[in-house]
């Protein structure tokens, strides 16, 4: 090993385990539920989803209709795509892309100081009662969604390993 990452061996045992078939699976599978799921709300509402992306303070109120309108229509296509496993790499780019705009906002959100109650990331409901730790603008959105980059990445850069065929008699 020269230092500046791993080794010939540990490269190609990382890359057998991010090929393995069923964890791609997984990956696309729980990364397409999680869009798929997080529209569905959005879609149902767009009057009160389009209040939640004002309230993020990055766009006007002319393109937060926009973003309201279209937005969900893209994480439920990107999602439901992920989910059939049609055009894999290329809807995990487009969640890929997604979830860099949105830690881009969330960055700008938290360095403005800007109170966001409901990031509208899944549900466009007010909170109940008082916020966790789990809801709003903060570490935990930031976390979740780099977890999730980095399940796209996976997807995005590493084809999966075709299915080992018995051997013929």
């Amino acid at each position: 090993m020269d230092g500046r990452g791993l080794s010939d061996q540990g490269r190609s045992r990382a890359l057998s385990v991010l090929s393995n078939r069923w964890l791609q699976l997984l990956l696309r599978l729980a990364l397409g539920g999680f869009f798929l799921y997080a529209s569905l709300d959005k879609i149902a509402n767009p009057a009160a989803f389009a209040k939640v992306v004002y309230q993020w303070q990055v766009v006007g109120p002319v393109a937060s209709n926009l973003v309201a309108v279209l937005l969900p229509w893209v994480e439920a296509l990107a999602g439901a795509l992920l989910i059939a496993g049609l055009w894999r790499r290329e809807s995990a780019l487009v969640v890929a892309v997604l979830l860099v705009v949105f830690l881009g906002a969330a960055a700008s959100v938290l360095a403005r100081g800007i109170d966001v109650e409901n990031c509208g990331c899944s549900s466009v409901g007010p909170t109940k009662g008082e916020r966790s730790f789990f809801e709003g603008v903060g570490t935990f959105l930031i976390l979740r969604n780099l977890v999730m980059l980095g399940a796209a990445a996976v997807l995005i850069v590493v084809p999966p390993r075709p299915a080992a065929h018995p051997p013929s008699p």
